[in-house]
């Protein structure tokens, strides 16, 4: 046992070596893209990961694997969490209410920050969910959570579960969009029982790839400026996009010019152009007379674009499964 110590030993140096060289071969391919993106475009790690942005205010407040990070708009620098802050799983939601609170989805539950103070809302606080997938706020003040199984909404204090009837399986709640008509639009990603959901407060509609969608994975949705719902769907490397406009569907795939098969995220800015984020392949940037795809060639900071904003000056905060990317507001006009 003895004798074979000193291989056990080199052998665990080996590993420790061989890790050690690839951690620090990718924090110097990080630093040298960082270093070496385009004028315009700015690369933050960390986070190494974005999944969901908010811009409110000059305040822009990112969430992904990592928790939540803040940055102000205007010099990107780093801000630190307001105190009180509880601890973060997985955010994968953020959003703000009528009222100017800010709601947090994350794998433990819902967090707020509201007048400068911290609220969690958990199963040990009485909510009837342990992990809130997404979080959207309805024109009258309601908070919606999408959660395993079902829909959770907070109205006055009072938490109530809106669960499809037995005939319609809800996986996960992953997307939520209220639309201009106050209908609720759900997107769930699960990879076996995916699918699009609309809800008016009465009745259920599901939406697969028998009446339109070209994959029943749901990643995101959308409303743009002319009423139309955008969706982006896709698993591996298969989906596209879809758009339902007057009860009809058009589904565009990388043949009508998307950056890859299957899509990850969809977004209208204020010129009316709309953002297509792929899985593996960029995003697509749909003007009304020219298309153009960014990639981490072009200055993102990866290519699985989960999330698009447009802050107040015009400039694009981008979220990737490599960390946030910002384009100064000149630079796509």
């Amino acid at each position: 046992m003895k004798r074979n110590l000193p291989v056990v030993l080199q052998v665990g140096a080996g590993i420790l070596i061989i890790v050690a060289v690839i951690l620090v071969a990718g924090f110097l391919l990080s630093h040298v893209q960082m270093l070496s993106t385009p004028a315009g475009f700015t690369i933050i790690r960390p986070p190494d990961e974005v999944s969901t942005i908010l811009v409110d205010g000059d305040i822009v407040w990112t969430g992904g694997k990592g928790g939540v990070i803040l940055f102000d708009r205007i010099n990107r620098s780093r801000q630190l969490l307001p105190p009180g802050a509880p601890e973060f799983g997985y955010v994968r939601g953020i959003g703000k209410d009528p009222g100017g609170s800010v709601w947090i989805a994350h794998d433990g539950g819902i967090a707020r920050f509201s007048q400068n103070a911290w609220t969690v809302f958990d199963e040990h606080t009485g909510a009837p969910f342990s992990k809130a997938l997404s979080v959207i706020s309805r024109a009258d003040g309601s908070i919606w959570v999408g959660t395993e199984g079902k829909i959770v909404q907070y109205t006055n204090g009072s938490w109530i579960e809106i669960v499809p009837p037995p005939s319609i399986t809800l996986a996960s709640a992953d997307a939520l969009l209220f639309d201009s008509s106050g209908d609720l639009w759900i997107g769930c990603g699960s990879s076996t029982h995916g699918g699009l959901f609309w809800y008016n407060g009465r009745n259920w509609t599901v939406y697969g790839m028998d009446n339109g969608l070209p994959h029943p994975v749901v990643r995101d949705v959308t409303e743009s400026a002319d009423g139309a719902i955008w969706v982006a769907t896709g698993f591996a490397n298969h989906g596209g996009a879809a758009r339902y406009y007057g009860g009809n569907w058009t589904a565009f795939t990388t043949s009508d010019g998307l950056a890859g098969p299957s899509t990850r995220s969809v977004y209208e800015d204020k010129s009316g152009r709309m953002w297509i984020g792929s899985e593996y392949d960029g995003v697509l940037l749909r003007n009304k007379t020219s298309d153009r795809i960014l990639t981490k060639k072009d200055g993102l900071a990866g290519n699985e674009v989960k999330v698009v904003r447009e802050d107040q000056d015009g400039s694009f905060w981008i979220g990737t499964e490599g960390g946030l990317s910002v384009i100064n507001a000149t630079v796509l006009l």
